[in-house]
């Protein structure tokens, strides 16, 4: 499947956001470069948790209007974070970060649709395992394979959702483990006709420590659609900020790439205007976040993911969205 055309844009505000032709109805919509925001289970509590349903439409349709006014074509949106479920679930408990429990309607069923209106696409974000900071979230019963799977299918079959996403978070279970069930969500989420992919942390050295086999992942096909290592390092790296940290990583996660695997670039929003003893180029520029995506661009990378929602549309970070939606035009 070609990854670029995951989506099921219609309308005129798919139009504004895709270079190329836009179809209607049922069909696919390839878009030149993909663009989108991470809408964490932090933004979740920031914007949508405790809304009654009018108030949830209302407050998401905003969210779907700033993501298409700093020219995205994408949401990538938390559902699944600590081993519970933004969406009724016969598998997972609902969420008391997302919701705050059960609301009373279906959130995920409100998401892609007002989204699709707007010409975006929808990839259900999922940290599979529910594990972060050394340890389970929640019921750590429910962190199997078999569970994992169950859940991607419920999804996929209630929701017109345009891909799975799975975050950073791999417990050290080992390589071997990881890599098998990231097999069989590949072949599960293309038996629906969607896309599968992984946002692994920007160091490859503390990937492969946590049994994250990017090397593999990247050197043979079936196992990811697409790839988004989280590049969240500025180029005024060091005491001296003379090291191109950002640059430096980009080179090495491009030369693993042998199975030509198309590879987004995570974004550091958050990280703008952050005052820095180690990293000094968020303090000392506002143009990161746009230099960041023109050398994205000339490495040969076919989009940017941007960390996170509340960053990107926070007063600190308007300068450099300026930057980036010049870009885009």
């Amino acid at each position: 499947m070609d990854v670029y055309a995951a989506g099921r844009n219609t309308g005129s505000a798919a139009k504004k956001n895709s270079k190329s032709t836009v179809t209607t109805g049922s069909e696919v919509t390839a878009v030149a470069e993909f663009r989108a925001v991470w809408f964490s289970f932090k933004d979740w509590q920031s914007f949508l948790k405790g809304r009654n349903e009018q108030e949830f439409k209302t407050v998401f349709s905003a969210v779907c209007q700033s993501s298409v006014d700093n020219g995205l074509n994408a949401i990538i949106v938390h559902v699944r974070s600590h081993n519970d479920a933004a969406y009724p679930s016969s598998v997972y408990p609902w969420s008391d970060e997302m919701t705050g429990g059960n609301p009373g309607y279906d959130p995920l069923a409100i998401i892609t649709e007002i989204a699709h209106t707007y010409g975006l696409q929808i990839h259900a974000w999922i940290n599979p395992y529910g594990y972060r900071n050394g340890a389970y979230c929640g019921d750590a019963t429910l962190a199997t394979k078999e569970n994992i799977i169950a859940g991607i299918k419920e999804i996929l079959d209630k929701y017109p959702v345009d891909g799975i996403h799975f975050d950073d978070y791999f417990p050290p279970l080992g390589a071997d483990t990881h890599n098998a069930l990231l097999k069989d969500v590949y072949s599960t989420v293309h038996a629906y006709g969607k896309v599968f992919g992984v946002s692994p942390q920007g160091n490859i050295e503390n990937n492969i420590a946590a049994g994250a086999d990017i090397a593999t992942w990247l050197s043979k096909k079936g196992y990811i659609d697409y790839i988004c290592p989280q590049l969240y390092w500025s180029n005024n790296y060091g005491k001296a900020g003379n090291v191109t940290m950002y640059s430096d990583r980009l080179a090495r996660w491009r030369a693993l790439d042998t199975a030509d695997i198309p590879m987004y670039i995570g974004l550091a929003a958050y990280r703008v205007g952050e005052v820095s003893k180690t990293d000094l180029g968020w303090s000392l520029k506002s143009d990161n976040l746009g230099s960041q995506i023109t050398e994205l661009r000339n490495a040969g990378c076919q989009g940017y993911i941007i960390y996170n929602y509340s960053a990107m549309i926070s007063p600190v970070c308007a300068t450099e969205m300026q930057g980036v939606r010049n870009l885009n035009k």
